[in-house]
């Protein structure tokens, strides 16, 4: 391969990473720009892969994939919202059944939602579309307000 296609493939693969620079930095504080670290969303989204957030609990709908403060350790993570706090979960011989897709639950699980009643307002119920590799609201409860960061608006293939 010649020196000067290895400069243009290069400078190719500059230009929608330096596009993506200038609408965050032109959008201000409403765009961040996170590096996803786990494989739990895999197929929809892999580790290494750089995703734009439009900041804001607000924005997050039933379907988006959003970001938000793990209660666990604080961390950034990555999820699917499956269901708000008003919602009834339907629950069908131990798996949850959404419009996105089903997910299972073990014996504690499917108790834990069962009795998890008093969930603050805005509440959401986040799972990883990779739900056998998955850490989320199965293990922890539905996500508070207060820790939600934004939705998912754009990706960007990884490598």
């Amino acid at each position: 391969m010649s020196s000067r296609r290895c400069n243009l493939l290069t400078f190719r693969s500059i230009i929608p990473v330096l596009l993506l620079s200038i609408i965050l930095i032109s959008a201000g504080s409403q765009l961040m720009l996170i590096k996803v670290r786990e494989d739990s969303m895999t197929p929809t989204l892999a580790d290494g892969q750089w995703v734009v957030v439009l900041r804001g609990a607000g924005r997050i709908r039933l379907g988006d994939i959003a970001v938000f403060i793990s209660p666990l350790d604080q961390e950034l993570v990555v999820k699917r919202c499956v269901l708000n706090s008003d919602e009834r979960p339907v629950i069908d011989h131990g798996w949850l059944i959404t419009p996105w897709g089903r997910w299972y639950l073990t014996g504690s699980q499917w108790d834990r939602l069962d009795e998890e009643k008093n969930r603050p307002g805005g509440s959401l119920f986040m799972v990883g579309d990779n739900q056998f590799r998955s850490f989320d609201s199965r293990n922890y409860g539905y996500v508070p307000p207060e820790s939600l960061i934004g939705r998912v608006l754009l990706r960007r293939n990884h490598g």
